[in-house]
Protein backbone atom coordinates (compact mmCIF):
# COMPACT_ATOMS: atom_id res chain seq x y z
CA UNK A 1 0.00 0.00 0.00
CA UNK A 2 1.46 3.29 -1.18
CA UNK A 3 2.36 6.28 1.38
CA UNK A 4 -0.35 8.76 1.75
CA UNK A 5 0.47 12.55 0.54
CA UNK A 6 0.67 15.46 3.18
CA UNK A 7 1.85 19.00 2.91
CA UNK A 8 3.26 19.44 6.16
CA UNK A 9 3.16 23.30 7.68
CA UNK A 10 4.79 23.14 11.22
CA UNK A 11 7.31 25.38 10.50
CA UNK A 12 7.46 25.91 14.71
CA UNK A 13 8.23 22.56 15.87
CA UNK A 14 11.59 22.06 17.05
CA UNK A 15 11.32 18.67 16.00
CA UNK A 16 10.44 19.29 12.29
CA UNK A 17 13.16 18.37 10.89
CA UNK A 18 13.18 14.91 12.46
CA UNK A 19 9.92 14.45 11.61
CA UNK A 20 9.96 15.09 8.23
CA UNK A 21 12.99 12.34 8.00
CA UNK A 22 10.70 9.65 9.59
CA UNK A 23 8.16 10.75 7.33
CA UNK A 24 10.44 10.27 4.23
CA UNK A 25 11.33 6.68 4.97
CA UNK A 26 10.61 4.23 3.09
CA UNK A 27 7.61 2.07 4.21
CA UNK A 28 6.12 5.45 6.02
CA UNK A 29 2.55 4.99 5.93
CA UNK A 30 2.54 8.96 5.31
CA UNK A 31 4.50 10.87 3.35
CA UNK A 32 5.42 14.29 3.01
CA UNK A 33 4.55 15.92 -0.06
CA UNK A 34 5.83 19.22 0.64
CA UNK A 35 6.67 21.17 3.35
CA UNK A 36 5.08 24.71 3.93
CA UNK A 37 6.94 28.16 5.45
CA UNK A 38 3.90 29.62 6.08
CA UNK A 39 -0.03 29.91 5.06
CA UNK A 40 0.53 31.57 1.71
CA UNK A 41 2.70 28.83 0.86
CA UNK A 42 0.26 25.85 2.11
CA UNK A 43 -2.38 27.81 -0.11
CA UNK A 44 -0.40 27.54 -2.84
CA UNK A 45 0.31 23.92 -2.21
CA UNK A 46 -3.28 22.88 -1.48
CA UNK A 47 -4.28 24.47 -4.89
CA UNK A 48 -1.83 23.28 -6.95
CA UNK A 49 -3.25 19.46 -5.76
CA UNK A 50 -1.23 16.55 -4.95
CA UNK A 51 -2.61 15.93 -1.48
CA UNK A 52 -5.40 16.08 0.18
CA UNK A 53 -3.99 16.62 3.99
CA UNK A 54 -2.37 19.75 5.21
CA UNK A 55 -0.86 19.16 8.61
CA UNK A 56 -0.28 22.26 10.88
CA UNK A 57 0.65 23.83 13.93
CA UNK A 58 -0.84 26.68 15.60
CA UNK A 59 2.05 28.83 15.65
CA UNK A 60 1.95 28.70 11.14
CA UNK A 61 2.46 32.22 10.09
CA UNK A 62 -0.51 33.90 8.89
CA UNK A 63 -2.66 31.15 10.00
CA UNK A 64 -6.65 32.13 10.24
CA UNK A 65 -9.74 31.05 9.17
CA UNK A 66 -9.50 32.57 5.95
CA UNK A 67 -6.65 29.94 5.18
CA UNK A 68 -8.68 27.09 6.55
CA UNK A 69 -11.67 28.06 4.12
CA UNK A 70 -9.12 28.03 1.01
CA UNK A 71 -7.86 24.93 1.80
CA UNK A 72 -11.55 23.67 2.21
CA UNK A 73 -12.11 24.86 -1.35
CA UNK A 74 -9.50 22.99 -2.68
CA UNK A 75 -10.37 20.12 -0.86
CA UNK A 76 -8.10 19.62 1.75
CA UNK A 77 -8.46 18.98 4.78
CA UNK A 78 -6.53 20.32 8.02
CA UNK A 79 -5.27 18.15 11.01
CA UNK A 80 -3.62 19.92 13.87
CA UNK A 81 -0.69 19.02 15.23
CA UNK A 82 0.16 19.13 19.09
CA UNK A 83 2.90 18.88 21.31
CA UNK A 84 2.09 16.78 24.27
CA UNK A 85 1.57 18.72 26.95
CA UNK A 86 1.08 22.43 24.95
CA UNK A 87 -2.60 23.51 25.63
CA UNK A 88 -1.91 26.62 24.64
CA UNK A 89 -1.28 25.59 21.06
CA UNK A 90 -4.16 22.72 21.37
CA UNK A 91 -6.67 25.67 22.24
CA UNK A 92 -5.37 27.90 19.09
CA UNK A 93 -5.94 25.60 16.78
CA UNK A 94 -9.66 24.22 18.59
CA UNK A 95 -10.84 28.16 18.47
CA UNK A 96 -10.07 27.76 14.86
CA UNK A 97 -12.30 24.60 14.42
CA UNK A 98 -9.76 22.45 13.70
CA UNK A 99 -9.34 18.76 14.90
CA UNK A 100 -6.40 18.14 17.30
CA UNK A 101 -3.29 15.26 16.86
CA UNK A 102 -1.27 15.39 19.87
CA UNK A 103 1.63 13.49 19.87
CA UNK A 104 4.85 12.59 22.29
CA UNK A 105 8.09 14.70 22.15
CA UNK A 106 10.03 12.18 22.20
CA UNK A 107 8.88 9.55 20.32
CA UNK A 108 8.30 10.99 16.99
CA UNK A 109 7.32 6.81 15.56
CA UNK A 110 4.21 7.16 17.72
CA UNK A 111 3.88 10.87 15.84
CA UNK A 112 3.76 9.40 12.37
CA UNK A 113 1.54 6.59 13.90
CA UNK A 114 -0.90 8.75 15.05
CA UNK A 115 -0.88 11.08 11.89
CA UNK A 116 -1.47 7.78 9.94
CA UNK A 117 -4.63 7.13 12.33
CA UNK A 118 -5.90 10.56 11.69
CA UNK A 119 -5.52 9.97 7.69
CA UNK A 120 -7.56 6.78 7.77
CA UNK A 121 -10.07 7.51 10.32
CA UNK A 122 -12.17 10.53 10.51
CA UNK A 123 -12.80 9.80 14.04
CA UNK A 124 -10.54 12.45 16.77
CA UNK A 125 -11.03 10.15 19.64
CA UNK A 126 -9.09 7.27 17.99
CA UNK A 127 -5.84 9.89 17.03
CA UNK A 128 -4.27 10.24 20.13
CA UNK A 129 -1.42 7.74 21.20
CA UNK A 130 -1.62 5.83 24.14
CA UNK A 131 -1.25 8.12 27.33
CA UNK A 132 -2.40 11.10 25.25
CA UNK A 133 -5.33 13.25 26.28
CA UNK A 134 -8.55 13.56 24.01
CA UNK A 135 -8.38 15.41 20.71
CA UNK A 136 -11.56 16.22 20.04
CA UNK A 137 -12.33 19.66 20.26
CA UNK A 138 -14.80 20.88 22.89
CA UNK A 139 -18.29 21.48 21.76
CA UNK A 140 -19.29 24.79 21.44
CA UNK A 141 -21.79 26.69 23.84
CA UNK A 142 -24.85 26.51 23.50
CA UNK A 143 -26.55 30.16 21.71
CA UNK A 144 -27.92 32.22 23.75
CA UNK A 145 -28.66 35.16 22.05
CA UNK A 146 -31.19 35.98 18.70
CA UNK A 147 -29.37 37.33 15.38
CA UNK A 148 -31.69 39.76 13.33
CA UNK A 149 -30.54 40.77 9.65
CA UNK A 150 -32.21 43.94 8.35
CA UNK A 151 -32.05 44.13 4.63
CA UNK A 152 -33.17 46.28 2.10
CA UNK A 153 -33.04 46.83 -1.99
CA UNK A 154 -31.25 49.27 -3.36
CA UNK A 155 -32.34 53.09 -3.18
CA UNK A 156 -31.46 54.00 0.37
CA UNK A 157 -34.83 52.78 1.68
CA UNK A 158 -34.04 53.37 5.26
CA UNK A 159 -32.26 49.96 6.27
CA UNK A 160 -29.99 52.03 9.09
CA UNK A 161 -32.78 53.88 10.53
CA UNK A 162 -35.20 50.82 11.06
CA UNK A 163 -31.84 49.09 12.29
CA UNK A 164 -30.84 51.76 14.67
CA UNK A 165 -34.48 52.31 15.51
CA UNK A 166 -35.25 48.25 16.48
CA UNK A 167 -31.60 48.09 18.38
CA UNK A 168 -32.95 50.81 20.72
CA UNK A 169 -36.02 50.05 21.26
CA UNK A 170 -35.32 46.39 22.07
CA UNK A 171 -32.80 48.26 24.35
CA UNK A 172 -35.02 50.23 25.99
CA UNK A 173 -37.23 46.74 26.79
CA UNK A 174 -34.13 45.86 28.91
CA UNK A 175 -32.29 43.58 26.53
CA UNK A 176 -28.69 43.46 25.75
CA UNK A 177 -28.75 44.73 22.35
CA UNK A 178 -25.66 44.92 20.33
CA UNK A 179 -26.02 47.03 16.93
CA UNK A 180 -23.46 45.98 13.50
CA UNK A 181 -23.00 48.30 10.94
CA UNK A 182 -22.19 45.25 8.08
CA UNK A 183 -23.25 47.56 4.76
CA UNK A 184 -19.85 47.89 3.01
CA UNK A 185 -21.10 50.37 0.19
CA UNK A 186 -21.98 53.23 2.92
CA UNK A 187 -22.70 52.16 6.32
CA UNK A 188 -23.88 55.20 8.56
CA UNK A 189 -24.95 53.80 11.53
CA UNK A 190 -21.63 55.34 13.47
CA UNK A 191 -23.16 58.67 12.31
CA UNK A 192 -26.67 58.05 12.69
CA UNK A 193 -25.48 57.83 16.65
CA UNK A 194 -22.81 60.83 16.34
CA UNK A 195 -19.87 58.31 17.05
CA UNK A 196 -16.15 59.07 16.19
CA UNK A 197 -15.55 55.79 13.92
CA UNK A 198 -11.70 55.98 13.89
CA UNK A 199 -11.16 52.25 14.19
CA UNK A 200 -14.15 49.93 12.34
CA UNK A 201 -15.44 47.49 15.08
CA UNK A 202 -16.77 44.88 12.30
CA UNK A 203 -12.82 44.93 11.31
CA UNK A 204 -11.48 44.36 14.77
CA UNK A 205 -14.07 41.62 15.64
CA UNK A 206 -13.65 39.81 11.90
CA UNK A 207 -9.63 39.94 12.85
CA UNK A 208 -10.06 38.37 16.08
CA UNK A 209 -12.38 35.85 14.59
CA UNK A 210 -10.13 35.15 11.31
CA UNK A 211 -7.60 34.34 14.11
CA UNK A 212 -9.05 32.15 16.71
CA UNK A 213 -9.19 34.57 19.09
CA UNK A 214 -12.86 35.98 19.16
CA UNK A 215 -14.79 35.36 22.32
CA UNK A 216 -17.51 37.32 24.52
CA UNK A 217 -14.77 39.22 26.03
CA UNK A 218 -13.17 40.66 22.56
CA UNK A 219 -16.26 40.88 21.19
CA UNK A 220 -17.45 43.76 23.81
CA UNK A 221 -13.96 45.29 23.21
CA UNK A 222 -14.58 45.64 19.66
CA UNK A 223 -17.78 47.48 20.33
CA UNK A 224 -18.59 50.88 21.50
CA UNK A 225 -20.92 51.65 24.12
CA UNK A 226 -24.03 53.72 23.93
CA UNK A 227 -25.69 52.86 26.91
CA UNK A 228 -25.93 50.23 29.64
CA UNK A 229 -28.07 48.31 27.42
CA UNK A 230 -26.92 49.20 23.63
CA UNK A 231 -23.27 48.80 21.78
CA UNK A 232 -22.50 49.31 18.36
CA UNK A 233 -20.44 47.64 16.09
CA UNK A 234 -18.98 50.23 13.82
CA UNK A 235 -18.17 49.92 10.61
CA UNK A 236 -15.88 49.98 7.60
CA UNK A 237 -14.89 53.96 7.52
CA UNK A 238 -14.47 53.49 3.32
CA UNK A 239 -16.39 51.34 0.72
CA UNK A 240 -13.05 50.22 -0.45
CA UNK A 241 -12.05 48.18 2.45
CA UNK A 242 -14.76 45.62 1.95
CA UNK A 243 -12.29 42.97 1.04
CA UNK A 244 -11.06 42.94 4.86
CA UNK A 245 -14.45 41.08 5.70
CA UNK A 246 -13.96 37.75 4.63
CA UNK A 247 -16.57 35.44 4.96
CA UNK A 248 -15.38 32.83 7.35
CA UNK A 249 -14.59 35.36 10.02
CA UNK A 250 -17.73 37.24 9.50
CA UNK A 251 -19.81 33.37 9.85
CA UNK A 252 -17.81 33.51 13.19
CA UNK A 253 -18.37 36.80 13.93
CA UNK A 254 -22.34 35.62 13.53
CA UNK A 255 -21.16 32.65 15.73
CA UNK A 256 -20.14 35.08 18.75
CA UNK A 257 -23.20 37.51 18.48
CA UNK A 258 -25.88 34.45 18.72
CA UNK A 259 -23.68 33.22 21.58
CA UNK A 260 -23.80 36.94 23.34
CA UNK A 261 -27.31 37.15 25.53
CA UNK A 262 -29.84 39.84 23.92
CA UNK A 263 -30.44 40.56 20.67
CA UNK A 264 -27.63 41.22 17.64
CA UNK A 265 -28.92 43.84 15.27
CA UNK A 266 -27.39 43.98 11.97
CA UNK A 267 -27.38 46.41 9.55
CA UNK A 268 -26.75 45.09 6.08
CA UNK A 269 -25.68 46.60 2.71
CA UNK A 270 -28.45 45.32 -0.39
CA UNK A 271 -26.44 42.66 -2.55
CA UNK A 272 -27.48 39.28 -3.11
CA UNK A 273 -26.18 36.95 -5.04
CA UNK A 274 -28.11 34.40 -6.57
CA UNK A 275 -25.35 32.47 -8.20
CA UNK A 276 -24.95 29.35 -5.99
CA UNK A 277 -21.59 29.00 -6.77
CA UNK A 278 -20.91 32.26 -5.41
CA UNK A 279 -22.32 31.67 -2.46
CA UNK A 280 -20.08 28.68 -1.09
CA UNK A 281 -16.82 30.26 -3.21
CA UNK A 282 -14.80 31.07 -0.22
CA UNK A 283 -11.94 30.70 -2.11
CA UNK A 284 -11.50 34.70 -2.09
CA UNK A 285 -13.47 38.36 -1.02
CA UNK A 286 -16.55 38.52 -2.13
CA UNK A 287 -17.93 42.27 -2.32
CA UNK A 288 -21.14 41.22 -0.34
CA UNK A 289 -20.05 38.88 1.41
CA UNK A 290 -21.34 40.73 4.88
CA UNK A 291 -24.77 40.62 3.50
CA UNK A 292 -24.94 37.47 2.74
CA UNK A 293 -23.58 35.70 5.43
CA UNK A 294 -25.35 37.82 7.77
CA UNK A 295 -28.74 36.76 6.13
CA UNK A 296 -27.68 33.35 6.20
CA UNK A 297 -27.07 33.36 9.46
CA UNK A 298 -30.00 35.25 11.31
CA UNK A 299 -32.69 33.90 13.47
CA UNK A 300 -35.37 36.59 11.32
CA UNK A 301 -35.24 38.98 8.60
CA UNK A 302 -36.16 42.58 8.39
CA UNK A 303 -36.63 43.24 4.76
CA UNK A 304 -37.27 47.61 4.37
CA UNK A 305 -38.88 48.90 1.35
CA UNK A 306 -39.10 52.71 1.31
CA UNK A 307 -43.53 53.59 0.55
CA UNK A 308 -43.29 54.88 -3.08
CA UNK A 309 -43.92 53.10 -6.15
CA UNK A 310 -39.89 52.31 -7.24
CA UNK A 311 -39.50 51.65 -3.67
CA UNK A 312 -42.11 49.54 -3.55
CA UNK A 313 -41.34 47.66 -7.10
CA UNK A 314 -37.60 47.16 -5.77
CA UNK A 315 -38.57 45.34 -2.69
CA UNK A 316 -41.16 42.90 -4.50
CA UNK A 317 -38.09 42.47 -6.67
CA UNK A 318 -35.76 42.01 -3.76
CA UNK A 319 -37.62 39.62 -1.97
CA UNK A 320 -37.56 37.11 -4.76
CA UNK A 321 -33.63 37.00 -4.24
CA UNK A 322 -33.86 37.17 -0.44
CA UNK A 323 -36.10 33.81 -0.36
CA UNK A 324 -33.55 32.08 -2.83
CA UNK A 325 -30.79 32.80 -0.32
CA UNK A 326 -32.28 32.49 2.98
CA UNK A 327 -35.56 29.90 2.09
CA UNK A 328 -36.49 29.18 5.91
CA UNK A 329 -35.85 32.18 7.40
CA UNK A 330 -38.50 34.06 8.71
CA UNK A 331 -39.04 37.24 7.01
CA UNK A 332 -40.67 40.71 8.30
CA UNK A 333 -41.36 43.72 5.73
CA UNK A 334 -41.19 47.59 7.52
CA UNK A 335 -42.27 49.92 4.41
CA UNK A 336 -41.00 53.17 5.60
CA UNK A 337 -41.85 57.04 4.64
CA UNK A 338 -45.70 55.67 4.08
CA UNK A 339 -47.14 59.10 3.12
CA UNK A 340 -50.38 60.09 0.74
CA UNK A 341 -48.64 63.04 -1.30
CA UNK A 342 -46.98 60.55 -3.30
CA UNK A 343 -49.47 57.25 -3.28
CA UNK A 344 -52.50 59.29 -2.68
CA UNK A 345 -55.64 57.91 -0.23
CA UNK A 346 -54.87 55.13 1.87
CA UNK A 347 -51.18 54.82 1.38
CA UNK A 348 -50.58 51.60 3.83
CA UNK A 349 -53.69 49.66 2.24
CA UNK A 350 -52.39 50.07 -1.22
CA UNK A 351 -48.93 48.76 -0.24
CA UNK A 352 -50.73 46.33 1.80
CA UNK A 353 -52.36 44.85 -1.33
CA UNK A 354 -49.34 45.15 -3.75
CA UNK A 355 -47.12 43.39 -1.45
CA UNK A 356 -49.86 40.61 -1.03
CA UNK A 357 -50.34 40.39 -4.51
CA UNK A 358 -47.32 40.31 -6.28
CA UNK A 359 -44.84 39.20 -3.37
CA UNK A 360 -47.23 36.88 -1.12
CA UNK A 361 -46.55 39.09 1.26
CA UNK A 362 -49.83 38.90 3.96
CA UNK A 363 -47.99 40.85 7.07
CA UNK A 364 -46.61 44.27 6.78
CA UNK A 365 -45.88 47.21 9.27
CA UNK A 366 -45.96 50.84 7.54
CA UNK A 367 -43.95 53.75 9.32
CA UNK A 368 -45.56 57.06 8.72
CA UNK A 369 -43.06 59.45 7.19
CA UNK A 370 -41.62 61.94 10.08
CA UNK A 371 -38.73 63.99 7.98
CA UNK A 372 -38.59 66.17 10.70
CA UNK A 373 -37.94 64.03 13.37
CA UNK A 374 -35.34 61.95 11.58
CA UNK A 375 -33.79 65.19 10.60
CA UNK A 376 -33.61 65.86 14.58
CA UNK A 377 -31.93 62.61 14.95
CA UNK A 378 -29.24 63.08 12.50
CA UNK A 379 -28.66 66.91 13.87
CA UNK A 380 -27.86 65.71 17.38
CA UNK A 381 -26.74 61.88 16.61
CA UNK A 382 -29.42 60.44 19.01
CA UNK A 383 -32.56 58.16 18.72
CA UNK A 384 -35.46 58.36 17.29
CA UNK A 385 -37.23 57.58 20.72
CA UNK A 386 -34.35 59.92 22.95
CA UNK A 387 -35.28 63.51 20.10
CA UNK A 388 -39.17 62.40 19.49
CA UNK A 389 -40.15 60.44 22.03
CA UNK A 390 -43.94 60.59 20.50
CA UNK A 391 -43.25 60.78 17.01
CA UNK A 392 -45.65 58.48 15.35
CA UNK A 393 -42.34 56.72 13.30
CA UNK A 394 -41.53 55.82 16.79
CA UNK A 395 -44.60 54.45 17.92
CA UNK A 396 -44.97 52.17 15.34
CA UNK A 397 -41.03 50.64 15.46
CA UNK A 398 -41.70 50.11 19.27
CA UNK A 399 -44.59 48.00 19.04
CA UNK A 400 -42.52 46.41 16.03
CA UNK A 401 -39.80 46.05 18.09
CA UNK A 402 -41.87 44.69 21.36
CA UNK A 403 -43.45 41.86 18.19
CA UNK A 404 -39.77 41.17 17.32
CA UNK A 405 -37.70 40.73 20.70
CA UNK A 406 -36.85 37.15 21.86
CA UNK A 407 -38.94 37.50 25.49
CA UNK A 408 -42.26 36.29 26.40
CA UNK A 409 -44.70 38.90 26.66
CA UNK A 410 -44.73 39.07 30.31
CA UNK A 411 -41.24 39.82 30.67
CA UNK A 412 -41.54 42.78 28.26
CA UNK A 413 -44.28 44.06 30.41
CA UNK A 414 -42.26 43.81 33.89
CA UNK A 415 -39.56 45.50 31.77
CA UNK A 416 -40.90 48.26 29.42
Amino acid sequence: MSAVPLLLAVPDLSQEPELVARLTRPGAPVMVARRCVDAVDLIGAAAAGGARIAVISAGLPRLGRDTLARLAAAQVKAIGLVLDGDEPSARSLRALDVPVVTVPVDDLDLAVAALARAVDDPRPSTWEYSGAGSGAAPLAAAAEGMLIAVWGPTGAPGRTSVAVGLADEMSRLGMPALLVDADTHGGAVATHLGLLDDVSGIVLACRQADAGTLDAAGLASAARAVDSHLRVLTGIAHAGRWAELRPAALGRLWEACRMTPGVTVVDTGFGLECDEELLHDTRSPRRHAATLTAVTAADAIVAVGSGDPVGIERLIAGLGDLRRVAPDTPVHVVVTRVRRRVLGRDPEGQIREALRLHAGIMAVTCVPDDGAAYDACLREGRTLAETAPRSPARGVLREFARGLAPMGRDELAVSA
